[in-house]
């Protein structure tokens, strides 16, 4: 090989080296100048750590094994209850909506067949399922529909519908004034996004996901709330 052919062959190695060492310094930076912002996450607060207890309640046997106990409503504002009498639901006379933390003392579970142009939240099936109870300083009874039977399928919605621990317990950290606030259903500012809707109810919607920064609308049976949260805050409280 001649002098001028040792000398490319060296300088075009070289250059090869040197792309290559450029490529991967090029390449570091590149991915450096792309890395995502680290993510904030989110600290926990004493509200997230209470975890509602779930029974996981799939037939009526198990469903039954409520009788006898008290439940608090979790799902507020959402579900009719009616007169429960002579062993039957009178649906042509409701009762109510069942508030938001309200205790019942469950006394059955019973199935019975729902009028076919029934408006109801619960799947009408071929018959719904029924919670009896008595509310406080009430000695009438009272049945809400909890589930439904189709065919030979079933479904039930406690863990939805019930707590099964007294939420005053369940929160004891939030102040006198808070808990005042959710049993009247009553919403003040400085309320977080759980303690409303825990006052107010699940009729709930929003034009924004940002939980506690944005502005919610409510419909307390009846009664319509519109809340603006900042920093998890209730900033405004105004009935509609």
């Amino acid at each position: 090989m001649k002098n001028w052919q040792k000398v490319g062959a060296v300088t075009l190695l070289l250059l090869i080296i040197f792309g290559i060492r450029f490529y991967f310094l090029w390449r570091e930076r590149h991915d450096q100048d792309n890395v995502p912002p680290p993510r904030v996450e989110r600290k926990l607060t004493a509200d997230d750590v209470v975890l509602p207890r779930k029974l996981y309640i799939d037939d009526l046997k198990s469903a039954q094994a409520l009788n006898g106990k008290t439940v608090w409503i979790q799902s507020g504002f959402t579900l009719d209850y009616y007169p429960y009498t002579a062993h039957r639901v009178e649906f042509a006379h409701q009762a109510g909506i069942l508030p938001s933390v309200e205790p019942l003392a469950i006394e059955d579970m019973i199935t019975q067949k729902a009028p076919a142009g029934l408006a109801t939240r619960i799947p009408l099936g071929d018959k719904q399922v029924f919670a009896v109870f008595k509310m406080p300083n009430d000695a009438k009874e009272y049945a809400t529909a909890i589930g439904y039977i189709q065919g030979t399928d079933s479904k039930y919605y406690c863990d939805d519908i019930f707590y099964y621990d007294d939420p005053h317990v369940m929160y004891k950290f939030w102040p006198a004034d808070v808990w005042k606030a959710v049993d009247q259903h009553q919403p003040i500012a400085g309320m977080n996004e759980l303690q409303t809707a825990m006052a107010l109810g699940m009729i709930q919607q929003s034009e924004s996901s940002d939980i506690g920064n944005r502005t919610v609308d409510y419909d307390a049976g009846g009664k319509k709330w519109s809340v603006t949260f900042q920093n998890d805050k209730a900033t405004s409280v105004k009935q509609e």
